[in-house]
């Protein structure tokens, strides 16, 4: 009885705290770091517009439009014929910097270059609908986003100034996939294009996307960094399995309530509470990041225990507040889902052509104990949000169509510069080990991550990612001069 009321006394001060929610890792384009220092001031040399656009491109008896959002900046624009540079929206909200440095803004400065970003649809101030059931989600697809770019570039090219234009396209993430696709799709539209961390190829079991993530840490930190997290993993494993230790594992890591042992997706959600902490770190690292990280492993930054270390680690990393405690529980995980919400429409995205589940690995990795996260859990969670169609055999389909209509990993692109970094997780769905083709060259990069070529120099850059920036705006000026003069 003595022990039952300590155990209750643990847990009845936590529904006061904040309640924070487990969620998986989302690419962030924030703009580039060099915006917040020197790009403010020019803000105002980016306009905010918004064009008309079909719903259903493929369906002329639907009349129903949208407004497209999209920014431009034509500060360095040369006048009539000189070309358009457009950066293609993701799975976020589009934002002015991107406009006003970074790699694209650098190819338009030295190439007298119109600067466009577009917004993908379901995201941003792009939302088409306030309520994003299963039904509204339906034209939230690759065909109809690549339709928009089309006929975005196909309204704007009506305009005097820019009947003549070449069209150079930049995408990263998701939108790289959009770039290259959409040269393959439309290549009459785009004389070339630059893709950041394209994972191409659909895949629905992704193992490889943390076994690139324990690549990735022993290469920057070694096998003492890697060492202190798999015993940390391995010790959190190890305590569900007695009383004593899923109080401690609790208490350590600061959840509102118990976990539910006898549920095997709850536990999924708490192994996605580690290594999706991993996940994050290493997709969005840079020259020495990694390596603090692992620092902080070494000492007792984190904590004294190993099991302490990792749960201090996620408590950094994902800035849980003093007064804040995990959910664990399947439903509140399932509530990131919720709303019209950017999560929820990717969600849709991955649940209903891509798949890009990242399973727990077999081989050997500090996250093979995470053996809940399984195809079980990821489709289970796409049935539970959008309805049961959406279970194991549907994504398959899904994700197999993809990949029959854009090639794969051998999409057949010309003039398309493909780059990756060796250390971002995405690399695995990418080409990273050969060009594209004779037009199309490959740069894989070492001790970069997701997009690093995107933004402008940094301190922490490499000569190497330096160089591949370079080659990319020599590259992109060479297809410019080889094209037919334009202007008049």
């Amino acid at each position: 009885m003595i022990v039952f009321l300590l155990f209750v006394s643990l847990f009845s001060t936590s529904w006061a705290m904040e309640h924070m929610p487990v969620k998986m890792v989302e690419v962030d384009m924030s703009p580039p770091k060099e915006f917040k220092y020197r790009g403010v001031q020019n803000a105002e040399k980016v306009v905010v517009a918004w064009m008309s656009t079909p719903l259903n491109h493929f369906d002329l008896k639907n009349p129903t439009k949208f407004s497209m959002r999209y920014m431009y900046n034509e500060e360095f624009f040369g006048g009539d014929g000189y070309p358009i540079f457009i950066m293609a929206g993701g799975e976020w909200s589009i934002q002015e910097g991107w406009l006003l440095s970074g790699n694209m803004y650098e190819m338009a400065r030295e190439n007298k270059g119109f600067q466009v970003y577009t917004e993908l649809r379901y995201y941003g101030e792009t939302k088409i609908f306030s309520d994003f059931t299963a039904e509204n989600l339906r034209f939230l697809n690759v065909e109809q986003a690549l339709a928009d770019l089309a006929h975005f570039i196909t309204e704007i090219k009506k305009q005097k100034r820019f009947a003549k234009s070449e069209v150079i396209m930049y995408g990263g993430s998701y939108a790289a996939n959009l770039v290259i696709w959409f040269k393959k799709r439309y290549p009459h539209l785009v004389l070339g294009t630059v893709a950041s961390s394209g994972p191409i190829l659909a895949k629905v079991d992704f193992p490889e996307y943390l076994e690139v993530v324990h690549e990735a840490i022993k290469l920057e930190g070694g096998e003492e960094c890697i060492g202190h997290i798999r015993r940390g993993i391995d010790d959190t494993v190890a305590a569900m399995k007695t009383e004593s230790g899923r109080r401690l594992l609790e208490k350590t890591y600061r959840l509102c309530k118990p976990l539910d042992y006898d549920n095997k997706y709850a536990l999924a959600v708490f192994s996605g509470l580690i290594s999706w902490a991993f996940s994050g770190s290493v997709q969005h690292s840079s020259p020495g990041t990694l390596q603090s990280i692992c620092n902080n492993f070494t000492d007792t930054s984190y904590g004294e225990t190993p099991m302490e270390k990792i749960s201090g680690y996620i408590t950094i990393n994902k800035g849980l507040n003093p007064n804040g405690c995990w959910d664990m529980s399947y439903d509140y995980f399932l509530k990131s889902f919720q709303n019209a919400t950017r999560a929820r429409a990717w969600h849709y995205q991955t649940c209903s052509e891509y798949g890009y589940f990242q399973t727990a690995p077999t081989s050997g990795t500090v996250f093979d104990g995470l053996k809940w996260l399984d195809l079980d859990f990821y489709t289970h969670a796409c049935k539970d949000t959008f309805g049961e169609r959406f279970d194991l055999a549907y994504v398959k389909k899904r994700a197999k169509k993809i990949n029959s209509m854009f090639g794969g990993l051998e999409p057949g692109v010309k003039n398309t510069i493909n780059i990756h970094g060796y250390n971002d997780p995405w690399r695995a769905l990418g080409v990273h080990k050969k060009d594209i083709s004779e037009t199309s060259p490959t740069y894989t990069v070492a001790r970069a991550s997701h997009c690093f070529d995107m933004a402008g120099w940094s301190p922490t850059d490499t000569s190497e990612m330096t160089a591949v920036q370079e080659k990319a705006r020599k590259t992109v000026a060479s297809w410019l001069a080889k094209s037919k003069p334009k202007t008049s």
